[in-house]
């Protein structure tokens, strides 16, 4: 009766080794590049989710609604920079500010720290008239990550009030 050992020997274990080292190479950088765009895609969508839904408020109450990036989630800031947190309010007066009376309608905060969503400095604020347009010129809004220009991408509204998503190539 013979006994057969059943393991492996040293060789075909140093082999499987490989093998597994350097599907692992190819392995991590392709997850780098999928968790990259799983963010990105991630926070457009939910930037234009706040979009739809003040263009959707603006058209349910028959009044202007603002959408405006703001870090404190109490005032519009002074700057472009949406990935520090937005808000959407009902502007009944019109003059684009948030005043005492006037009702915020939902907040968000900001988005993953390795990315970036800057608007032009000319056109900081969405307003919706209560049509649910936008008037006046197209705001895009430049997403960028750490991978720099060739994954970026820019959400567009234009003067209807609806947004899309592009293909950048600046950062």
């Amino acid at each position: 009766m013979s006994h057969k050992p059943s393991g492996f020997t040293l060789i075909e274990m140093m082999i499987a080794l490989a093998v597994i080292t350097i599907l692992t190479g190819y392995a991590v950088p392709n997850y780098q590049a999928f968790k990259h765009n799983k963010i990105m895609t991630t926070e457009i969508n939910r930037l234009i989710s706040s979009l739809h839904f003040a263009r959707n408020q603006s058209i349910i109450y028959g009044s202007h609604v603002i959408l405006c990036p703001s870090v404190s989630l109490k005032e519009c800031d002074a700057d472009s920079f949406w990935h520090k947190g937005w808000l959407v309010f009902k502007d009944d007066n019109q003059n684009r500010q948030l005043d005492n009376n006037e009702i915020i309608l939902t907040t968000e905060q900001a988005m993953q720290e390795s990315l970036k969503a800057v608007a032009s400095v000319y056109r900081q604020k969405i307003r919706y008239d209560r049509l649910g347009s936008s008037p006046g010129t197209n705001l895009s809004i430049r997403f960028c990550d750490l991978r720099g220009d060739d994954h970026a991408k820019t959400v567009i509204v234009n003067n209807v009030g609806r947004p899309r998503v592009a293909e950048s190539g600046q950062c």
